[in-house]
């Protein structure tokens, strides 16, 4: 989008996401109450809040996992609750990367099989796909385990599969949902890293729910939520 400032042509970078006034019910219970916020390109920022807060209810809403009963998500410019299931697929292959507290990896299929598949589902072409997956195991280092099935692997080597995984695609948002919450303390700040070096790298959107101080150190903005609203931050 541009406009003109002095005579002078002046582009103005949409966010990557615009979240607005969402509300959420389960039964006789509300789970959000007007949640607003926006995400920039390249913006790292911890969502945080008791447990009970809102905080995964949020982020599902965001990656299309659930809908909020009122309210708007936009992701790259596409409002999501106007979208068909296929469009919202399509729109979470292309635009959206997620890393989850458990990891979420097909058993079936090796750690380099498991980061190629979001490129197989695109429809990319296979040399393209090889050679992305054979950059991102040696980024995250584990060139050495690309033939190793999920049970085979550590972990710390499984968050870091599931890390690569959802950068593959090269998406402009990327959801993690307590991705150092079932690693122990070491492990833990090696995979907050080497998630943190990528994004700068890539200058994805990361939206990170968190119950970890070592976590929230890596982010550049904190929201903080009670009672299903963002009390600080937004």
């Amino acid at each position: 989008m541009s406009v003109h400032v002095a005579g002078q042509a002046v582009t103005l970078q949409m966010p990557v996401l615009e979240v607005q006034s969402l509300t959420k019910n389960y039964a006789e219970r509300t789970i959000l109450r007007g949640v607003s916020f926006n995400l920039d390109q390249g913006q790292r920022v911890a969502l945080l809040g008791p447990s009970g807060s809102g905080k995964t209810t949020v982020l599902n809403c965001v990656g299309g996992v659930d809908h909020a009963d009122s309210g708007s998500v936009m992701i790259a410019g596409h409002c999501v609750e106007n979208l068909s299931a296929d469009e919202l697929a399509h729109l979470r292959r292309r635009h959206i990367g997620m890393v989850f507290q458990f990891y979420h990896l097909l058993p079936t299929l090796s750690a380099g099989e498991n980061i190629e598949l979001p490129l197989q589902l695109l429809g990319v072409a296979m040399a393209e796909r090889e050679a992305r997956v054979r950059e991102l195991l040696e980024r995250v280092g584990i060139s050495h385990r690309a033939g190793a099935l999920p049970g085979q692997l550590s972990g710390g080597e499984m968050q870091r599969v599931a890390i690569a995984r959802a950068v593959v695609h090269r998406p402009q948002l990327i959801l993690a949902d307590e991705p150092t919450g079932s690693l122990d303390t070491a492990t833990g700040a090696q995979v907050l890293d080497l998630l943190a070096e990528i994004v700068r790298e890539t200058q994805a959107a990361l939206l990170l729910v968190t119950h970890s101080p070592e976590a929230v150190k890596h982010c550049e903005r904190v929201l903080r939520m009670q009672d299903g609203q963002i009390v600080e931050g937004a």
